[in-house]
């Protein structure tokens, strides 16, 4: 990562007293520490640069403008990594008069005190009995603090201690003031904490924790906090000081991570885009350990989101092989929770899957690939791990959620896996009586979308058949259309579901379940199957739906549009002219639907032929010619997928010969004419001839 310091920005107004102003007058020493942005001011000036400070030796020590905390707020700078440039927010400091220094290395920034300061000479001589009587004198403070029932009896407490400690000092440590603040919001209503947080025992009970305590003291805090928003001037010195402490590269990249979550949730947006520069600064210390947090982290960030995403990615592909699951599942569900999908950083993930999947529980693999399959990746690696997992586990998976994610998986990314599938239905045949019937869709519906036939179909089918049987009533509607549909891209044909499915109660069920915009898709598949049992089963005594004679727009690809229109020339030359080609058109015996949409059809002179086409005497006459994209096919390109190969056969059951184009090849060969006729030629010549009318039985082959 380039490393940018923006030097001399400079402002040309005064100075102005704000909220740093009100705490000089509470505690002097303090008032050089505060912070000038927040989320409720509007100013750019740094803050006062002349308030008194308690020197070493006297009081009256002038202050150091190098060592004091001085910011301008919104202040951001241009950061270049490799290509990438953004306008990034910064924390900034000022070191000279009108002059500021920005923080986003650590090479010039020292750490601050994490204790109270003190006199070197009196540290020095400080002894072991007085510590300890220090730490017994808080803890009795504490107790006493829990006695209390109200807020004057904790104000009471405090106010004792501090007369009692030296002048100068506050009198108690952190511990103790964070346990009277826990109290206070722990007794009083958010009304009487408003009015509260203006006073200055208030003030002074924050400014010791600020200036005193841990950060993850900080943290605890600011996340109790978050219940108390009304309290905006409280939550913004905590926030300022986790800012400062991240600027001088004090806080580690767990607490980094921390501060962002809590910030967020405390509705500080403009403080958490300033930790980018403490996870940046602190790269090498991302490990397998804490990588995942920083992942976690990104759904809080907006502008610096890249930012802190580069630095992942480069850092991520040196450490994946000591990650732990559990850091893995975080460091997806983190991507998705952003909508992001680093290539670099998805294909190591792939890499640490396929290495580690053999200890990987099924939980954890389920959740990995379901968070693959929302970041829309998949590769070879993936599906290798699955496949070695399948074989290795097969029926002894004991979640039936794990098959589904893993079939889910495989139908977005159409991977037509033998091994896999097989495996999955097997583990079907051997758990159908564990399983439950709202899962019956994801199991199934996934083989007819890649046209998969189980190698155990007989046994597999029944199963399927007498599963159904047992459970209709407890499946949804919408499930039981595409498991219907299904069954009719596999060539199964379903009689004994007729008359359930095509009775007055389920179709009205049916209708009053389904959500409007789905309507549509569902009516679609249910005309589908009366129209796949009509031409396919002889024994089906249909079709049982009326045809719809009404005028719809039918969805038809604009790719598909393009490339006919474009060829269309080379395809009226094949046809033996304009008049003996039709594009874009449904036949009379089909639904109007977009699956039986034809995108062109060659057929003798005239057009009265296509409307009313003979299926019993007119055969092999008219060739239907269908572009298929990249899409329509698995992820290999070799195979059609369910629909598709359907599609074919119900056309060629019509008569028809059907010839088929492969979208990317012509895309290709659209600038070649030569070669362009030359596939078009021979791709007419491969068409396939009609099928025999319903009663003789063919197999279809998916493959070209």
């Amino acid at each position: 990562m380039s490393r940018c310091v923006w030097y001399s920005l400079r402002s040309p107004r005064g100075v102005v007293g704000g909220f740093g102003a009100s705490l000089h007058y509470c505690l002097p020493q303090f008032a050089a520490r505060v912070c000038a942005f927040s989320s409720k001011d509007t100013g750019d000036d740094p803050p006062p640069t002349n308030p008194p400070e308690r020197g070493s030796g006297t009081n009256n020590a002038p202050s150091s403008n190098t060592s004091s905390k001085k910011f301008v707020r919104n202040a951001t700078i241009l950061v270049q990594q490799g290509c990438d440039i953004q306008e990034l927010p910064v924390v900034v400091r000022k070191i000279a008069e009108d002059e500021f220094v920005s923080f986003v290395s650590n090479k010039i920034i020292t750490a601050p005190l994490s204790t109270p300061p003190s006199n070197t000479t009196v540290e020095e001589s400080a002894s072991a009995n007085d510590l300890q009587a220090s730490l017994e004198a808080d803890l009795e403070i504490i107790r006493s603090i829990d006695g209390c029932h109200s807020t004057k009896g904790v104000l009471t407490i405090l106010k004792e201690r501090e007369n009692e400690a030296p002048s100068g000092t506050a009198g108690y440590g952190p511990s103790v003031a964070i346990r009277a603040l826990e109290k206070i919001l722990k007794v009083e209503s958010l009304l009487e904490l408003k009015e509260l947080e203006e006073t200055e025992p208030f003030e002074r009970i924050v400014n010791s924790i600020v200036f005193h305590a841990d950060s993850k003291a900080i943290l605890d805090l600011l996340d109790e906090l978050r219940s108390y928003l009304e309290l905006p001037k409280t939550i913004d010195m905590l926030g300022n000081e986790m800012v400062y402490r991240c600027s001088e590269n004090t806080l580690s990249i767990e607490e980094c991570c921390d501060a962002i979550e809590v910030l967020t949730q405390c509705r500080r947006p403009e403080m958490v885009e300033k930790f980018w520069s403490g996870i940046a600064d602190q790269e090498k210390s991302i490990s397998e350990r804490n990588v995942h947090f920083v992942f976690s982290s990104l759904p809080y960030l907006k502008v610096s989101r890249r930012a802190v995403l580069t630095v992942l990615e480069r850092r991520i592909p040196q450490l994946w092989w000591q990650m732990s699951p559990n850091a893995t599942i975080e460091v997806l569900q983190a991507l998705v929770a952003c909508k992001l999908s680093p290539y670099r950083v998805t294909q190591t993930l792939a890499r640490w899957l396929n290495t580690n999947i053999h200890a990987v529980a099924e939980d954890e693999l389920g959740a990995i690939l379901e968070a693959f399959t929302n970041l829309a990746y998949s590769d070879a690696q993936i599906e290798r791990a699955i496949e070695r997992y399948v074989k290795a586990k097969g029926v002894k998976v004991s979640s039936q959620n794990l098959i589904v994610t893993i079939l889910r998986h495989c139908e977005e990314f159409r991977l037509r896996n033998a091994h896999i599938l097989n495996g999955c239905s097997e583990f079907f045949i051997a758990n159908f009586g564990q399983l439950e019937p709202s899962y019956l869709k994801a199991l199934f519906c996934p083989f007819a979308y890649l046209d998969f036939v189980p190698t155990n179909a007989t046994k597999f089918f029944d199963t399927m058949n007498m599963f159904l049987d047992l459970h209709f009533a407890k499946i949804r509607p919408t499930d039981t259309i595409d498991i219907m549909f299904a069954y009719i891209c596999l060539e199964r044909f379903p009689l004994n579901f007729v008359n359930r499915i095509f009775n007055p109660y389920f179709l009205d069920v049916l209708h009053a379940k389904t959500r409007p915009e789905r309507l549509d898709v569902v009516r679609g598949k249910l005309k589908v199957f009366d129209t796949g049992l009509t031409l396919e089963c002889p024994d089906y005594d249909g079709p049982l739906l009326p045809r719809d004679h009404s005028a719809k727009a039918v969805f038809h690809d604009g790719r598909i549009k393009r490339i006919v229109n474009y060829i269309t020339t080379e395809l009226e030359e094949l046809a033996g002219g304009p008049e003996c080609m039709t594009k874009f058109s449904v036949l009379q015996h089909l639904p109007v639907n977009s699956l039986y949409l034809v995108d062109v059809i060659f057929h003798p002179p005239g057009l009265g032929n296509i409307f009313s086409l003979n299926t019993m005497k007119e055969r092999n006459i008219n060739v239907a010619v269908l572009v298929h994209l990249p899409e329509y096919f698995d992820s290999t390109g070799k195979y059609l997928i369910g629909p598709q190969v359907m599609r074919i056969r119900h056309l060629r059951r019509l008569g028809l010969k059907v010839a088929t184009l492969r979208f990317d090849v012509l895309y290709k060969l659209k600038i070649h004419p030569q070669e362009l006729r030359e596939y078009l030629v021979e791709r007419m010549k491969l068409a396939l001839d009609a099928l025999p009318p319903p009663g003789a039985t063919t197999t279809v082959d998916g493959s070209l």
